[in-house]
């Protein structure tokens, strides 16, 4: 995903009035991709995490401009970073844990191998799951918070 442009930024300007507008553009960004991340899109997920760290790094740095608001925005969007880095872990290892189940065949339940898979991908879509509502639960407390305007 590559970020939007700021658009009306200029050398003379106050430091604190343009990071305000690059917040505001960077959190659109966030905005833009919650509907389908909400929806379990594992894209818009992706492009939501890389839009929450561009916000969060922004923020950390621009704190000091920007007042205690901005270090406890960059705090909510680096727990929103985290959880749907997790969820992406799942996301990436679960087909791998399947691709080896599926050269095992069939496989036979008594292989320990085999077990060790079943138990491993079956954990996975577990702890994704949950991942998926602490998403949802975090952006139903902060994500408001993190891309309201104004």
């Amino acid at each position: 995903m590559k970020a939007r442009k700021v658009k009306g930024l200029h050398p003379e300007m106050a430091l604190a009035e343009a990071a305000s507008r690059i917040v505001e553009v960077r959190a659109g960004e966030l905005r833009a991709f919650a509907p389908r991340a909400l929806q379990g899109d594992e894209r818009a997920l992706h492009d939501l995490r890389i839009a929450a760290k561009r916000l969060r790094y922004l923020l950390e740095v621009m704190a000091p401009a920007l007042g205690d608001e901005a270090r406890r925005a960059a705090k909510r969007a680096r727990e929103l970073q985290d959880v749907i880095g997790e969820i992406h872990d799942c996301d990436v290892m679960l087909p791998r844990v399947q691709e080896l189940l599926d050269e095992r065949g069939d496989g036979e339940p008594r292989d320990p191998a085999y077990r060790g898979l079943a138990v491993l991908a079956a954990h996975l879509r577990s702890r994704r799951a949950h991942l998926f509502e602490d998403f949802t639960r975090a952006w139903e407390e902060h994500g408001g918070a993190l891309t309201r305007r104004g």
